[in-house]
């Protein structure tokens, strides 16, 4: 005969599978990269993109003063080195040398803005940068400990797995059927202590002649209310 105690004692070992299965869900869900971690990842990329943009940009803007260089150094020459003689063409020369030196100023003040932002573009970067290595360090940690947390938690339901085995091995098949039944209706827990005449699953108090039944051991006691498999305590 399979008793209540029988099954109590197999219960306590399904608790334990149950909690391990549990575990090794809940490191499942986190193993893997975080927002927290994308987030990071993505704010350097984003950071490296804004900042080879304005360096693009820098750069064009060095082709723009090298070409008006190009232009204002000959006509500086021509228009000092005594070559023109013509007043009329003298001062179209300088005219065509001041536009050119006009440019070259606005174009200089919008380099010299150009060249803050990709200062502060580059303190961004570096910015984000120490951020995602910070967020990586602690994710590296933290995947270490989850890996470690389910191995260990496999581990110990393979050892549940083989007590439960062991266990089962000559139980009344109406009995374990029964145990079964309930477990899943029950959260797992098909099986109830009874101390001072109350039913641990439910609290009720438990008529007179199921205690001296549950005394008897000779059959499986049933909580009338909660209906599980009572066991004493």
């Amino acid at each position: 005969m399979t008793s209540a105690a029988d099954l109590y004692a197999l219960q306590e070992i399904d608790l334990q599978r149950d909690a391990r299965r549990g575990i090794i869900a809940d490191v499942e869900i986190r193993l893997g990269e975080t927002d927290e971690l994308a987030e990071a990842r993505e704010t350097v990329e984003d950071s490296v993109s804004a900042l080879d943009r304005l360096r693009r940009r820098q750069r064009e803007f060095e082709g723009q003063l090298q070409d008006l260089d190009a232009k204002i150094k000959p006509l500086e020459t021509k228009l000092y080195d005594g070559s023109v003689r013509n007043p009329k063409e003298l001062t179209d020369l300088q005219k065509e040398l001041d536009g050119f030196k006009e440019r070259r100023d606005k174009l200089d003040e919008q380099g010299i803005a150009l060249m803050e932002s990709v200062d502060a573009g580059t303190k961004a970067l570096e910015s984000a940068q120490v951020e995602v290595a910070r967020v990586e360090a602690e994710w590296e940690g933290d995947q270490k400990y989850l890996s470690e947390t389910k191995t260990k938690a496999e581990s110990e339901l393979a050892t549940f797995d083989k007590q439960r085995g062991q266990r089962i091995k000559g139980m009344d098949a109406g009995a374990l059927g029964l145990y079964e039944q309930l477990r899943g209706n029950k959260q797992g827990r098909a099986v109830s202590r009874v101390e001072r005449g109350i039913c641990q699953g439910c609290r009720v108090t438990l008529p007179t002649h199921l205690t001296q039944r549950l005394r008897v051991g000779k059959e499986l006691v049933l909580c009338p209310r909660c209906e599980r498999i009572l066991v004493a305590g």
